[in-house]
């Protein structure tokens, strides 16, 4: 994989990230391929694997909107992000900083990306459901 694919993935997972903690669910669907494939292997509170991304938007939206209605805010995030040796597929290990009123919590994260031209066409994201319930 060459430098320039490999800034092409680091630049969509930090445009990502800023979608979170800006609250731009436009701009972060505008990142995803309509063919969108999205798994989260160990969630208990939406599908374990939503394709599409017109149906991952349907999925998404009530639970962000719980999220606002509830006063979560993202307001940073620590990453580690890595190639494989697979063109367009990436490991991003990060934890974000969520406040709920006056606390902060950290939440850490794994996602696989797979990145195809300008889009993500594919995430397998892992987090803990305990602790995300929690918050």
């Amino acid at each position: 994989m060459n430098n320039k694919e490999q800034e092409q993935g680091r630049i969509l997972f930090e445009k990502q990230i800023d979608c979170l903690i800006h609250d731009d669910k436009e701009t972060q669907m505008a990142l995803y391929d309509e063919n969108l494939r999205y798994e989260f292997p160990f969630a208990n509170d939406r599908p374990r694997l939503i394709e599409g991304r017109e149906t991952f938007r349907t999925v998404m939206t009530p639970l962000w909107e719980e999220a606002r209605r509830r006063g979560v805010k993202v307001k940073g995030c620590s990453y580690e992000f890595h190639a494989t040796d697979e063109t367009g597929l990436y490991v991003a290990v990060f934890t974000l900083e969520v406040e709920i009123g006056e606390k902060t919590r950290f939440l850490p994260f794994v996602q696989f990306i797979r990145v195809q031209g300008n889009c993500i066409i594919e995430v397998r994201e892992y987090f803990n459901p305990q602790l995300r319930a929690e918050v």
